[in-house]
């Protein structure tokens, strides 16, 4: 990670720009009237071969003619000149540079290459070098401006930090005028610099107090995690958007969880293990912004209590806090005491709460309903929902405003945050917010992402995930590491071996060449029995027909025997087909799914999910970066809406969840102790059986990975 101090490029004593021009739309003239509109009070000289001036500002023929160093250059010509002017400015000795030009990575093959020469210099020299392929940096605090865009008239100096790879949602985030901004920076291709090490400096700068990321991909997270560890210890929040959620995978592969767990899981897993609270688009990153920026008391748990005027509106508050996974407040036996006594008689004490339009009446009832609710020890944060979209008639907004004014008032002794949100997205009626100007009342725009930004204050606060218990590691069996290791895949009857002298429960099973022994060994081991195909070139045996369930007698099985393998045959002609595995058959358990993905560069993960034939159609899934240890695996599992299966729905036997988190801690080992050779692993269905009965694995997947090949 570069030095935690950006200043030659953030806050340089100098500047110079190369590439201005006399004509007024040239870049380097647009960056140079840029700093003179930030008040910008340093040393600036203007470079190009044959004009003496540009905006007022003396010109010089190349960066060895101007009469001092400067600290930080603005590099403003074509892709194909960015090189030879860094070099030049190196060897002058500044210390800094902004590239704007675009043609690097984004371009093809010619705009990487150029990109690979200048990320070389970059490591080379040490020069610290923001682009290519940027709109600039902004310190707004040192009235500095490096920056292409129009800047907008009257910027409002304040604590948040935005670093985005995108130069549009630098423009989008800075110009809200929603909160105040210390640092904009354009990250652009980050051939040299990247938003870890931005965030890494504004942990160390005075005048920031959060940072917004607007993020295409993360190509370091190890020194992404450090930077937001500097931030966390600071005291600095951070909240995070990175767009390309839909873009496939990186970890395509035969098994199931290739599809269930999609880059984005593992990007957003990663974010929050690093302390970076996660949102979903900009509305939510703006919104987050205007209340981290506003409340100073910080949420002491997850507990959210809310107050509207309309049942109806709280009725919706429901429906989006479940979606954005925010939990309220379960208020106690003294607080639905008080609310009680001072509610009408005709309304219900509940969370959300619904103090009816008598408030707008009478708004000292609405005062002891806010207390009440802020008294309440599971109560964390108190928002108020309530509508003020700037179309309101004069008499509904100064009917509101009431609201707003004892939501002031009760803010000024309150120990805990809160929080106005207007239902509806937009601008606000000026008349109603009016008295929250000035307040620690952070004021909101749109209750869906009111409580996405909510719950990124929690998810903040509260910190990454705690691990007490550090995973064990497993030592690979040689034997298993030998065989892995050639790439050849393993049938279904080889990966339940492995499986089972790796501690997973499997089914009772054999392996039969022919009708009779399949027909014997279903007698052996017990009715009923399933039959299945043998083969490591048909991974997903029920599309191929591969299956024969609840079979009940030798004749049932021999016929099974017959009809599987010409099934099989028709399916995939080219397969090699050794036989059919008969198992016993489990029944009565809830049936999961547990195994690995791979999404670089975070690595391997975990995903469990409800299993079985409807795996992919349920879309009931959740994913975790290995390692994962019991406490971790639990929380995993109760991510899925099968958990609540799990605890027994609607009055049937909670099964043996237990059982299937060691499972899932097991994979977890397995998938770290043979990261070399395993690229992926599905345990499709796994039976969760009645409590104290265990988990089983009825069918199992295991891919190794190619070998790689050497030549001499």
């Amino acid at each position: 990670m570069a030095s935690s101090t950006l200043q030659p490029l953030l806050n340089p004593a100098s500047v110079a720009v190369v590439g201005v021009s006399s004509r007024a739309d040239a870049l380097g003239n647009r960056v140079l009237r840029n700093l003179a509109r930030a008040g910008y009070g340093g040393t600036v000289y203007g470079v190009h071969p044959r004009e003496t001036q540009a905006e007022g500002v003396a010109c010089f023929a190349s960066l060895d003619a101007v009469p001092s160093t400067p600290d930080c250059v603005a590099i403003a010509v074509s892709a194909d000149k960015v090189l030879p002017v860094l070099e030049q400015a190196a060897a002058r000795g500044a210390r800094a540079a902004v590239v704007f030009a675009s043609g690097f990575s984004e371009v093809g093959e010619q705009g990487r290459r150029l990109q690979a020469s200048l990320a070389s210099f970059c490591e080379r020299s040490g020069m610290l070098v923001c682009g290519p392929n940027v709109l600039g940096v902004r310190n707004l605090h040192a009235n500095f401006a490096l920056y292409s865009a129009p800047l907008p008239a009257n910027p409002v100096r304040g604590g948040i930090a935005i670093a985005a790879h995108s130069g549009s949602a630098c423009v989008a985030l800075s110009s809200t005028g929603r909160f105040g901004l210390s640092n904009v920076v354009s990250v652009g291709n980050a051939a040299s610099l990247d938003v870890d090490d931005y965030l890494a400096h504004f942990a160390a700068d005075p005048n920031t107090r959060m940072a917004c990321l607007f993020l295409e991909a993360i190509r370091r997270p190890e020194r992404l995690a450090q930077a937001a560890q500097l931030m966390r210890a600071a005291g600095k929040p951070v909240v995070a958007l990175k767009v390309g959620r839909t873009a496939t995978g990186a970890a395509a592969s035969a098994a199931h969880t290739g599809s269930l767990a999609s880059s984005h899981a593992a990007t957003s897993e990663f974010l929050r293990q690093a302390g970076i609270a996660v949102v979903n688009d900009l509305d939510e990153l703006v919104e987050a912004c205007a209340l981290f920026s506003t409340v100073r008391v910080p949420p002491r748990g997850d507990g959210l209590a809310v107050i509207n005027i309309s049942g109806g509106e709280v009725a919706l508050t429901c429906d989006l806090a479940h979606e954005a996974g925010i939990r309220f407040a379960d208020l106690g036996a003294s607080t639905h005491e008080a609310l009680r006594a001072t509610l009408p008689g005709y309304a219900t004490p509940a969370n959300p709460l619904d103090a009816t339009s008598a408030a707008l009446a009478d708004p000292a009832m609405y005062a002891s309903a806010m207390h009440a609710l802020l008294q309440d020890p599971d109560v964390s944060v108190l928002a108020v929902s309530q509508d003020c979209p700037a179309g309101l008639s004069e008499g509904a907004a100064l009917g509101y405003r009431k609201l707003a004014e004892v939501t002031r008032e009760v803010s000024a002794t309150a120990t805990k945050p809160i929080v106005f949100y207007s239902n509806v997205a937009g601008p606000l009626h000026p008349v109603t917010i009016e008295p929250l100007q000035g307040s620690t009342v952070a004021v909101l725009q749109g209750a869906r992402t009111a409580l996405a930004a909510l719950r990124a204050l929690v998810d903040w606060h509260r910190g990454p995930p705690a691990h007490h218990e550090q995973p064990e590691r497993m030592q690979p069996h040689q034997k298993w590491h030998q065989r892995l290791s050639t790439g050849v895949a393993l049938s279904e009857h080889e990966a339940k071996r492995f499986l089972d002298e790796h501690g997973i429960r499997i089914t009772r099973e054999q392996l039969a060449i022919t009708a009779d022994e399949a027909a014997r060994a279903a007698q052996a081991i017990g009715f009923p029995v399933v039959a299945k195909i043998h083969s490591a070139d048909i991974a997903h045996k029920s599309e191929a027909g591969g299956i024969a369930l609840n079979l009940t007698s030798t004749e049932q099985v021999a016929a099974a025997f017959d009809r599987i393998l010409a099934s099989a045959r028709q399916y995939a002609p080219q397969a090699r087909l050794d036989g059919v595995v008969v198992q016993e058959m489990v029944s009565g358990g809830i049936e999961m799914i547990v195994g690995t993905a791979q999404h670089p560069p975070f690595g391997r993960g975990v995903v469990v999910g409800a299993g079985g034939v409807l795996v992919e159609l349920m879309h009931d899934s959740a994913f975790a970066l290995a390692p994962l240890n019991a406490e971790r695996a639990r929380s995993l599992v109760q991510q899925t809406r099968a958990a609540r299966l799990l605890a027994g729905f609607r009055g049937a036997p909670p099964a043996d969840a237990r059982a299937f988190e060691d499972i899932v801690v097991r994979v977890s080992q397995i998938c770290e102790a043979y990261a070399d050779v395993i690229e992926a692993m599905d345990l499709n269905p796994v039976a969760v059986l009645p409590q104290g009965r265990g988990a089983c694995a009825l069918d199992a997947l295991i891919v190794p990975k190619s070998p790689v090949s050497t030549t001499h």
